[in-house]
């Protein structure tokens, strides 16, 4: 199994998985990738599981630590891909321990570092200087030294939940929209405050089309509801708004502009809180 950030895989059940060539600077193509199988995932935490069934010999695993080796001052080292930039090494410094830390619809122990991450770093290890993963690097705030990774506290408890059961992965997003496919694992394009300084955003490019087809909007204000748009027709603009409107980690409405005009014309109800809606029906706006 691999341990990665949720909001990389996204939605998807299956991604595509490189392991790190022997030979340094070796070009990777599509003859590296090999199949994964989302198998647990946890929203909250930001963390999921990937089955891979074939790893390569050479592969070796990065042992477990604990919250002993966090401390504040202590050398962190980070492995990601910023900006694509492949297997990217990093070093800095532990700043601060934050318990029950807060971001967006995240609620996390994190570690909190100096060492320089970028879009691309989500989902890596963040390994203490005795070599063991103390933390799963998360996301980074604008300014300097900023830097968050999920805690090796958190993730010791996504790994007993998981291993009880728990965390099953969602269905694909493209299931809400009969007919659609997607190609290729989603790639988060932003992930920060929104425009106003008012919500979280995420935005993601779910089929590789190098355009953002899909938004995740967490406004702070909480009686404000949490929304999922889509662009389903992939016309640079939202036609699928989907609505958490008590804002319980479950979908509630949906609306539907499906003849692309601009306004909804069809409305989905979500009774068991499913992304796919359950049934729909013609769209009629209060007069």
């Amino acid at each position: 199994m691999l341990l990665t950030s949720a909001h990389v895989v996204g939605n998807a059940k299956e991604v595509a998985v490189v392991f790190k060539p022997q030979k340094d600077g070796e070009k990777i193509t599509r003859a590296h990738a090999v199949l994964g199988r989302v198998r647990k995932l946890d929203p909250v935490r930001d963390l999921a599981l990937i089955e891979v069934e074939n790893v390569p010999a050479y592969v070796a695993a990065i042992p477990l630590g604990g919250m002993s080796e966090v401390q504040v001052g202590a050398d962190v080292h980070a492995i990601g891909h910023p900006k694509g930039q492949t297997w990217t090494y990093t070093k800095g410094l532990i700043s601060q321990i934050r318990l029950d830390y807060k971001w967006g619809p995240h609620k996390v122990d994190v570690i909190q570092t100096q060492t320089p991450i970028n879009p691309g770093n989500s989902g890596g290890p963040l390994i203490s200087d005795g070599g063991k993963l103390i933390g799963v690097n998360f996301f980074k705030q604008q300014g300097e030294g900023l830097n968050f990774a999920v805690a090796i506290s958190d993730i010791e408890r996504f790994l007993k939940a998981a291993q009880d059961g728990a965390y099953e992965p969602p269905g694909a997003v493209a299931a809400a929209t009969p007919g659609s496919a997607r190609p290729c694992a989603p790639k988060v394009v932003y992930e920060g405050r929104g425009k106003d300084n008012r919500s979280f955003v995420r935005t993601v490019d779910m089929d590789c089309s190098g355009k953002v087809n899909t938004a995740l909007m967490v406004p702070d204000d909480t009686s404000k509801p949490i929304e999922f748009r889509l662009d389903t027709n992939k016309d640079g603009k939202t036609d699928a708004w989907i609505v958490d409107h008590n804002r319980d980690g479950k979908w509630d409405l949906s609306y539907w502009d499906t003849d692309f005009d601009g306004k909804p014309d069809v409305l989905g109800y979500h009774p068991d809180g499913e992304l796919k809606p359950t049934r729909m029906e013609k769209f009629q706006p209060k007069s």
